[in-house]
């Protein structure tokens, strides 16, 4: 089931070892020699060594300190609280996608249509992104000094580093592989990602597959698949 569309609120202008057998002597007969007991030969040490892993088809990286996040620092500066309103959720928008890729783009590009802030409105904005435009859309449910409207983002960008990376992190591990059509592709929020990854534990040769599974606000998890 889909989860619940995110609400927000804006204030309008405010901030074997073996064994040997014993022959018995006869009445009247030489008594043979004893033998001698002679030691089974030791048996050969067994070598297990597991065979080498084929990494030859992972992309390898190191295992991130931590999963990657958002530099919100490289954002842009927020609009002041009474600044207009299209230009307030302009930014909240880049700041959407921004979360969802977890990098920044420098050249990015974020406006919406003038909102005048009404009870019902609704106004789609659009976030120019590493090349790609997203729209981020509101409806307006209420409206006096805080502005109560619904927001989503449709869509957000998914950047082959940054999933792998985040891959490397989950499964402890340098090599991985998703099976991305491009460097860039673009995933739904609160469904599954168009692709599935791959994680190879290099000691014993495991190939693990994972589903990228991202939440309605840009978050993903990995899990089997």
């Amino acid at each position: 089931m889909p989860n619940p569309t995110p609400k927000r609120r804006i204030a309008l202008g405010v901030a074997a070892v073996g064994s040997a057998l014993a022959l018995t002597a006869c009445s009247g007969a030489e008594e043979p020699a004893p033998t001698e007991a002679v030691d089974a030969p030791a048996p050969a040490e067994e070598t297990t060594e597991a065979a080498a892993a084929d990494t030859g088809d992972f992309n390898q990286g190191p295992i991130p300190a931590a999963a990657p996040e958002l530099d919100t620092s490289g954002l842009p500066p927020e609009p002041a609280s009474d600044a207009p309103l299209g230009d307030r959720i302009a930014w909240e928008a880049l700041e959407q996608v921004a979360t969802f890729a977890k990098v920044n783009d420098p050249d990015a590009t974020y406006e919406c249509p003038a909102i005048a802030g009404e009870e019902g409105e609704s106004a789609t904005c659009t976030v120019t992104f590493l090349g790609e435009q997203f729209e981020y859309t509101i409806t307006i449910e209420s409206s006096g000094i805080l502005i109560n409207y619904q927001a989503e983002l449709h869509d957000g960008p998914l950047i082959r580093e940054v999933v792998e990376d985040a891959l490397r992190y989950s499964e402890n591990t340098e090599y991985v592989l998703c099976d991305m059509d491009a460097d860039l592709v673009r995933g739904e929020t609160d469904t599954d990602a168009p692709f599935t990854c791959q994680s190879l534990d290099e000691a014993s040769g495991t190939v693990s597959e994972h589903t990228l599974s991202i939440s309605m606000y840009g978050a993903f998890s990995f899990f089997p698949a």
